[in-house]
């Protein structure tokens, strides 16, 4: 019982925190990031593909972030299915 109203009052504080946070961020129309990348890959990046470039370049370390939150959060998946009690 202690379980289930920790973990239902924890996914209620989540909720509100993401709630709150997205209230917070500035609105923009999402073209700002893509126009700069046109504009300017070739020249900082040095690549003949732009894809290449932004990929390899600009998105490089958020790749390996994900990468490696995707790896915790497997690793954390597979230690809590070898216990039944969770």
């Amino acid at each position: 019982m202690i379980k289930r109203v920790s973990f239902i009052s924890m996914v209620v504080i989540i909720i509100l925190v993401f709630f709150k946070i997205s209230d917070q961020m500035p609105h923009h129309n999402g073209n700002s990031s893509g126009e700069y990348y046109i504009e300017n890959a070739l020249d900082e990046v040095g690549a003949k593909n732009i894809v290449t470039g932004i990929y390899l370049d600009y998105r490089y370390f958020d790749t390996i972030f994900e990468a490696s939150i995707l790896l915790v959060t497997v690793s954390g998946i597979l230690f809590l299915s070898k216990f039944e009690q969770f």
